[in-house]
């Protein structure tokens, strides 16, 4: 049976917009302990609930946990960081080199933000949402905004939203949320079709049941594109649906031509991670790369999931797993073909004993020439139950780093960045212009710090 994880407490507020250049302390670009690592570090107003394991045995939950600091990189090479106190939206602009451009604040539309993406125009996309009192209760916002912060266009749903069957009580319940953009399909010309966002995101149900969530807009017009959700565990769905992971635990979307590849950390219907691609105008193809030992339901799965990126053939993904509460979790990739028809066997890039502890909080994405970059923490070894967690702590030993080709044959040394925290649950961001990959944590409950790992060599 789902076990509810902590309440949030919820509160509408209205918009309004300011515009701050570099308002508050923004201390020098430094490097790291590695040559290859750079940081800024920034105070802010207000206090940022942990994006890093600092407890250190959140890696061990049976839930995931929505981030609360996010980081993207923009199509012209700079980077956004985004925040928010429940009130107002903060996102902080730097240069590809971790100079801050400047910071734009949005009063939100409802007290817990998402997700959020900005496109190449410099337009940003944000989805609020807050716990609705009944399923008339409208309680989820899509925004797009201007680069200046002007409100644009707004698409909201009610807590019965369409295709949501018992609808959507407690938004980011047990789970994260993800919005990415996509372009469309290419016409004859070779200028591509309408670009489309999609969010996902986990959520509890009037019925007390949790599940995965989602729905695909044109991002220009905010017309809903999806067709509703595909209700059944099978390989297939209709066209232009969405998936549907029953005790979805974690989410991730991948953009794809034409659509985007969504990914679930399953617990009961499937029981998997499970992804699922979907494409405007074709059926939903689905495939559950990776089953966990267990029962259907029993929330504890000893895994982790870490994201997924592009290969030549299909799509590469990494995870930890470690069968059960007395076995080391190890680091893995596995493979996906281009139409979800097969996927590898798992390859493991670390073979961890319980002398040298757990992995978690795995990353991976894509670099250039058909390379990869995984990133892990490493923790003491520990058999506390996932379904309860404690306030006892695990140690965190150490983080690492490892290029890999699309096989999961390394392409490098593993390199440890000893100190240097990940964010639990943001995606990791690559930067084509400069060949840097970038994430941001709290460090410290008023202060985020942005990395820059350059990955070239």
């Amino acid at each position: 049976m789902f076990c509810a994880v902590k309440k949030e407490v919820m509160m509408k507020t209205y918009i309004s917009i300011t515009i701050v250049l570099c308002a508050l302390l923004t201390l020098p670009v430094t490097l790291g302990a590695q040559e290859n690592l750079a940081s800024v570090s920034r105070t802010v107003p207000y206090s940022i609930r942990d994006s890093a394991d600092y407890n250190g045995n959140l890696y061990i939950s049976a839930w995931s946990q929505l981030p609360s600091v996010l980081t993207c990189v923009n199509g012209d090479g700079s980077v956004a960081v985004c925040s928010s106190d429940g009130k107002t939206t903060y996102i902080y602009e730097y240069d590809s080199n971790l100079k801050e451009q400047n910071t734009l604040n949005l009063e939100n539309e409802y007290a817990l933000l998402g997700a959020f993406t900005r496109d190449d125009d410099g337009n940003y996309y944000l989805f609020y949402a807050a716990r609705a009192a009944n399923q008339n209760t409208e309680n989820m916002a899509m925004v797009k905004y201007s680069p200046k912060g002007e409100k644009l266009k707004t698409y909201t749903l009610k807590a019965r939203a369409p295709n949501s069957f018992s609808g959507i009580s407690v938004p980011f319940d047990a789970g994260t949320c993800r919005l990415e953009l996509s372009g469309g399909e290419p016409s004859p010309s070779g200028s591509g079709g309408p670009s489309m966002l999609a969010v996902y995101f986990a959520r509890k149900m009037f019925d007390g049941h949790q599940a995965s969530y989602g729905f695909v807009l044109d991002k220009d017009t905010f017309e809903r594109v999806d067709t509703g959700a595909a209700t059944n565990a099978n390989r297939t769905g209709g066209n232009t649906q969405m998936p549907y992971v029953s005790h979805s635990f974690n989410q991730f979307i991948l953009p794809a031509e034409n659509g985007f590849v969504f990914a679930d950390h399953g617990d009961a219907y499937p029981r998997a991670f499970t992804f699922a691609k979907f494409q405007k105008g074709r059926n939903t193809m689905r495939v559950h790369a990776f089953g966990f030992a267990g029962s259907t339901g029993q929330n504890a799965t000893y895994a982790e999931m870490g994201g997924l990126a592009k290969t030549q053939a299909g799509y590469i993904f990494a995870g930890t797993y470690g069968v059960n509460v007395s076995t080391p979790r190890n680091l893995f990739v596995l493979t996906v073909d281009e139409d979800m028809n097969k996927c590898s066997a798992p390859v493991y890039l670390t073979k961890y004993t319980k002398n040298d502890g757990h992995a978690g909080h795995p990353k991976i994405v894509a670099l250039d020439n058909g390379r990869y970059l995984v990133l892990w923490e490493l923790f003491k070894f520990s058999t506390q139950s996932a379904n309860s967690i404690t306030y006892s702590r695990t140690e965190y030993l150490s983080t690492w780093m490892l290029v890999i080709d699309e096989t999961g044959k390394a392409a490098s040394e593993a390199q440890e960045l000893k100190g240097i925290r990940l964010n639990m649950n943001d995606t990791l961001r690559y930067n084509r212009h400069n060949g840097k990959a970038y994430w941001a944590i709290n460090n410290g409950s008023t202060s985020i710090t942005v990395y820059a790992l350059d990955v070239k060599k």
